[in-house]
């Protein structure tokens, strides 16, 4: 099921891949009627594969160092949209035709079983809508629940080639956990798409949440689990936050460490607790410069943590970014302008450098550019330069957008879009992404606020 996703609700998750028993996994199959002469391939972390087919309709994809089940998705079109799941060793075959994407979509091959399900479940929950949200909380539980019910038969009925494997159980945390969400999510997005400020739903809607044990280690690898958990998590930090201001508004509020407390007391599972800070920590580090209080919860989960896998994946993390922290050295990248010349960052050097990472189809960077717009006039003529580096895989796209909104500053586009230097060296992961580098070459920060933010400004009258 697709799911709406507001910022004010946005909880990111970390996918990492463990160091052992790294294997490779190989997608294949036939593809017709596909207008472009590629899909998408989506998988972990946000990363995104241009699969290209042949004269026939034929592909192949191979997924080396994969230690662990995770989530891909295939993207054919602007909307269609399919979910599905890889495991080490799995040699998948899928087909579909692209003018009936859904309907159409075959797997065969080891792995076949789970993910014909997971098909027959995209397809039968449907597609939530913004409208949802605007029905009463009655008439939303009443939705979600017969929801559920399909999504429970659903998995009853598949066929299973290993009624044991652990994937099943995941899927069943899933179903469950995800028609949790949905109804835990309620309440902020009723507010939003009613327009009712400071909704509140009534308190016997939360019934539900009396009946779901949050200390479940086998649903550990469900990503809905997993987000269920954060938002309880981050529900009880906001009473406490909000207590805290009730009670001094003026004083300073370490909600990280609210965050971590809070956890604590809500998750007496040594596993859950542990990969719940794992994945909050290494959202942390993906997200936010690593500052003291990042860098406090860090120690904290090293000190306690006894999952040898997760410590050397946050430290393997952590040391990637440290690379990445402000007064380092930047790595070059490259691009080319309009006429299809190159362009570097070192061309720059001597200058301050604000760099937009974002895509034409990407709706909150297009929101930003008038932001973009007004602070390049604003400081025309200083010791500024602004660099909007595009990631468009349709480059066409691109040389129409860029003289058709009249944008300013210095244009270049990537050859590879997420494969890009710029994307691999500096981990982008999302755009729009804002970086700023110093008269010197070196990083100020690789999560710069954006043009919107008046905070820009003040960082730009610092360095100038």
């Amino acid at each position: 099921m697709k799911k709406v996703l507001l910022s004010f609700i946005l909880i990111p998750f970390v996918f990492g891949c463990t160091p052992k028993a790294e294997k490779g996994a190989e997608i294949t199959g036939t593809v017709k009627n596909l207008t472009s002469g590629f899909f998408i391939l989506g998988g972990p972390g946000g990363a995104k594969d241009s699969i290209h087919i042949d004269a026939n309709g034929n592909f192949t994809h191979a997924i080396p160092g994969l230690a662990k089940t995770s989530h891909y998705y295939l993207l054919s079109g602007a909307q269609d949209y399919m979910p599905f799941k890889v495991s080490p060793g799995m040699k998948l075959k899928v087909s579909f035709d692209a003018s009936a994407f859904k309907t159409s979509l075959l797997f065969e091959g080891k792995g076949s079983d789970i993910n014909t399900y997971l098909v027959a479940k995209t397809n039968a929950a449907g597609q939530m809508n913004y409208d949802d949200y605007k029905l009463e909380p009655a008439l939303f539980r009443a939705k979600q629940d017969s929801i559920l019910t399909v999504e429970k038969a659903l998995l009853a009925q598949a066929k299973k080639d290993d009624a044991t494997d652990k994937i099943w159980k995941t899927e069943e945390a899933e179903v469950v956990f995800g028609w949790a969400n949905n109804l835990l999510m309620f309440e902020n997005y009723h507010g939003y798409f009613a327009k009712l400020t400071d909704y509140k739903a009534p308190a016997d809607y939360f019934s539900f949440e009396k009946d779901l044990d949050l200390n479940q280690v086998a649903y550990a690898g469900s990503a809905a689990f997993k987000q269920y958990v954060s938002m309880m998590v981050q529900k009880g930090v906001s009473v406490k936050v909000d207590a805290l201001k009730k009670a001094d508004s003026t004083q300073t509020i370490n909600s990280s460490k609210i965050r971590t407390e809070t956890a604590q007391e809500l998750l007496k599972n040594d596993a859950v607790l542990d990969n719940f800070l794992f994945e909050a920590i290494s959202s942390d580090v993906q997200w936010k410069d690593i500052d003291k209080d990042v860098q406090e919860n860090i120690d904290f989960f090293l000190g306690r943590c006894k999952d040898t896998s997760l410590v050397n994946q946050l430290n393997a993390t952590v040391a990637d970014w440290k690379k990445l922290a402000g007064g380092q050295p930047a790595f070059e990248f490259s691009g080319k302008d309009m006429q299809g010349n190159t362009v570097k960052l070192s061309d720059f050097k001597g200058k301050l450098v604000y760099v937009d990472v974002w895509a034409t189809w990407c709706g909150p960077c297009k929101y930003e550019i008038p932001y973009l717009d007004t602070l390049e006039t604003d400081y025309h003529g200083k010791n500024i330069v602004f660099i909007s580096y595009s990631i468009d895989e349709d480059h066409a796209a691109w040389l129409k957008f860029v003289p058709e909104n009249k944008l300013q500053g210095v244009q270049i586009i990537g050859e590879k879009a997420w494969q890009s230097d710029l994307c691999i060296k500096y981990k982008i992961m999302g755009v729009p992404t804002f970086m700023l580098f110093d008269q010197e070459g070196k990083i100020v920060s690789v999560k710069m606020t954006r043009p919107s933010d008046k905070a820009t400004r003040k960082k730009f009258d610092s360095l100038l």
